[in-house]
């Protein structure tokens, strides 16, 4: 009891030791309800949505289930594992508010956007539709990384698997966003459909899932210097890349003390993205 009392507490001291806390926790608030819009536009729009969001909305569509609720059950799940192996540092204020809000902010906005271009299926509503949705889920990424106070449960997992098999992420990241794909499509019916040829049938996976696996990583670097850096005065080119790589890995040593930057314009924000370049 003593040990888990202790790292509670370390949990606890770690989520707000930064500095600017306040304004980094509602900056990560307002990034995840953009992202649940920008997820919302990529979803109506009838072309796919990203990997794990796929995933997640397949599953919960055959069991029955709420898609906010679902994401926020596997989310949770996936972060008891991050918890339990990482210790600190990937987990944070942000990644609670990742888990409970994306999936619910999406789950609102869809609804509310889904009747009003039901009756207009016509490619020239959904193609804007779905580059509206990716622009607006890079800049709401790019908020949430800059915020840096705790990372996607999914993201977070991506860089545990990659130091756990000795592979890079970026080869990771690809692993696992099929492998989430095919979760999708097995549970949904989608594999079957693909076979048979109705490619109509397959849900929630299209053009649009490739273009975020290839275009979100430019676009949030570019949001990030250009806009989120300016919110909070963060130079991402002070900081070099092996800074992040040991920032990252200081999160995965079991009794690690946590890694803090004193000097506020050298504050890192986090940003798995940057890492692939």
């Amino acid at each position: 009891m003593k040990k888990i009392k202790t790292e509670t507490i370390g949990y606890l001291k770690d989520m707000f030791a930064q500095h600017h806390m306040v304004k980094r926790i509602v900056l990560s608030f307002f990034s995840i309800i953009i992202m649940g819009f920008g997820i919302s536009l990529f979803s109506v729009s009838g072309f796919g949505v990203d990997p794990f969001t796929s995933m997640n909305m397949n599953v919960a569509g055959t069991l029955g289930i709420d898609f906010g609720t679902y994401q926020m059950i596997v989310n949770a799940v996936i972060l008891i594992y991050v918890i339990v192996v990482a210790h600190r540092g990937l987990v944070g204020v942000g990644t609670v508010i990742n888990m409970i809000g994306c999936g619910y902010a999406c789950e609102f906005f869809r609804g509310l956007i889904q009747p009003v271009v039901e009756n207009h299926n016509s490619l020239a509503i959904r193609i804007p539709l779905l580059f509206a949705g990716i622009i607006t889920l890079c800049f709401a990424c790019s908020l949430f990384f800059t915020a840096n106070i705790g990372v996607g449960p999914y993201d977070a997992l991506g860089f545990m698997l990659s130091r756990g098999i000795k592979l890079e992420h970026k080869w990771v990241r690809i692993i696992t966003d099929v492998v989430v794909i095919l979760i999708g499509l097995a549970v949904s019916g989608g594999i079957t459909a693909i076979f048979k040829g109705n490619f109509s049938e397959v849900k929630n996976i299209g053009i649009g899932t490739i273009i975020t696996a290839f275009c979100m990583g430019p676009l949030i670097n570019a949001f990030n210097k250009k806009v989120s850096v300016k919110i909070l005065d963060t130079d991402y080119e002070k900081i070099g890349k092996d800074v992040a790589f040991f920032m990252i890995k200081g999160a995965f040593a079991k009794y690690a003390k946590p890694c803090y930057v004193a000097n506020t314009e050298m504050n890192f924000a986090y940003n798995p993205y940057r890492l692939l370049k």
